[in-house]
């Protein structure tokens, strides 16, 4: 294979993909060598080259001129060539000694590092992007945003990469800021005649840019604009951006054009509720925190009942510390009177409830969730209910599915089916989040 050849499969690849992914992990590769047994392909880095094997390696595979070379596909990255350093592709931080204009230095929370997040199933993508972005392995041109509910540890991870970015470059210059704060600054620039200063500390001042809840932006509009044009300065000099949202992009439509359209070349990446093994861990972290010994049975009574927002975890804890502080003994009792305290009273949630639930809310009637349909606007719903019965009743399988006249082997597809639509899916997510919220308010009154 030559490299003329390589370059027509890379415009075989920007057919089939995003042009933004496109630039993001498919320009970038360089073709190596290629014989009878192998292809190897060039990456930056060794979270670059794992990226690109799990996602479009498939694709790679069914272009022709791959599938006329019998060999295996090979990723590599620079730090696995003997070449010297200086023929090493350089760290995408680069520190700026002189500044031009003075950068007030953040102070972030000493406990939130990334060794104290606790990762599971549901924040392990995430933490795996700012882990990469921290340490200068991610592609600094692209926008990391960072979608989830409050108090799913959006600014711990936030504060995690500020944290590690002083550890790797003390002198760092970091601009890490709320959306609210951004908004300050931009109306006190306004007021004193002083916007174009504003704007030359985004060119070439900052080497990462951290900015949460930009959800809080909607509705302001010059406030927007200058946020798109600061994006852009730290796009151009290849600077990390991280940015939090409760929502994702697209759901931001009262965002300013220019602005939203940046953010949806982002990569979005979500934070979802913690499972149950996670709340554990979580628990079992923040007690020894607190110096707080838990029973088996009041630890797994908090990891069933403390579900979605951590903070209720965090929260519950300190109300065990209280407790033991005024030399009550740690038991069962105390952990579900301070759950009823965080949360009420406990309401019995049936799977007809959430039934009447889902059909009100996607406006289908119980007869076209049990029709054989196969449309989508009846398809999804029933498997949203039967996700969510499955997760908030004692329901059996069986049970579940002679409701929406399926079988048990159905019924569990359609969970298997949904659960998966939700990890690669926002719109999703945020769907099924929000009727979860619902079934939950139901149930603690």
């Amino acid at each position: 294979m030559s490299d003329t050849s390589w370059e027509a499969i890379r415009e075989y690849l920007k057919s089939k993909i995003s042009e933004s992914s496109y630039e993001v992990w498919i320009k970038p590769i360089t073709l190596i060598s290629c014989d009878d047994d192998r292809i190897e392909l060039q990456c930056p880095n060794r979270f670059f080259a794992n990226w690109v094997h799990e996602h479009y390696l498939s694709i790679l595979k069914n272009e022709p001129r791959f599938n006329q070379v019998a060999g295996q596909i090979n990723f590599i990255f620079a730090e696995q060539q003997t070449q010297s350093a200086n023929d090493l592709r350089p760290e995408k931080l680069n520190v700026i000694h002189k500044p031009l204009i003075e950068v007030t230095r953040p102070s972030f929370s000493s406990r939130y590092t990334f060794d104290e997040f606790i990762v599971g199933q549901s924040n392990q993508w995430a933490y795996d992007v700012c882990n990469a972005t921290a340490k200068g392995e991610m592609p600094s041109s692209n926008i990391i945003y960072l979608c989830a509910r409050t108090g799913l540890g959006k600014s711990h991870l936030a504060h995690a990469v500020g944290n590690t970015l002083f550890d790797r470059h003390p002198s760092s210059r970091l601009n890490y800021l709320s959306a609210n704060e951004f908004t300050s600054q931009v109306v006190r620039a306004i007021k004193d005649g002083s916007i174009d200063a504003f704007k030359q500390r985004f060119r070439g001042n900052y080497d990462a840019l951290l900015l949460e809840g930009v959800h809080c932006l909607m509705g302001r509009e010059r406030t927007q604009a200058e946020l798109a044009i600061a994006l852009d300065y730290m796009m151009e000099a290849e600077k990390p951006v991280i940015v939090t949202s409760n929502a994702a992009p697209a759901q931001l439509q009262a965002l300013d054009e220019q602005l939203h359209s940046r953010l949806n070349s982002a990569l979005v990446v979500s934070i979802n509720p913690p499972d149950k093994e996670t709340r554990r861990r979580i628990i079992l972290r923040k007690a020894r925190y607190h110096g707080l010994l838990i029973p088996d049975e009041v630890l797994e009574f908090l990891a069933e009942n403390l579900s979605g927002d951590i903070r209720r975890i965090e929260g519950a804890v300190i109300g065990l510390v209280a407790r033991v502080n005024f030399r009550h003994n740690v038991n069962l009792d105390m952990a579900r009177e301070i759950v009823s305290n965080l949360l009420g009273r406990t309401e019995t949630v049936s799977v007809d409830t959430i039934r009447k639930l889902v059909c009100k809310h996607y406006q289908v009637s119980h007869e076209e969730l049990k029709s054989k349909s196969r449309k989508r606007s009846v398809v999804f719903p029933r498997q949203v209910a039967m996700f969510l019965s499955r997760k908030f009743t004692h329901a059996s399988l069986q049970v579940i599915g002679m409701e929406y006249n399926r079988d048990h082997a159905t019924v569990l597809h359609s969970i298997n089916n949904l659960t998966k639509q939700m990890n690669t899916t926002v719109k999703t997510r945020l769907e099924v989040e929000y009727l979860t919220e619902q079934i939950e308010k139901a149930m603690w009154k």
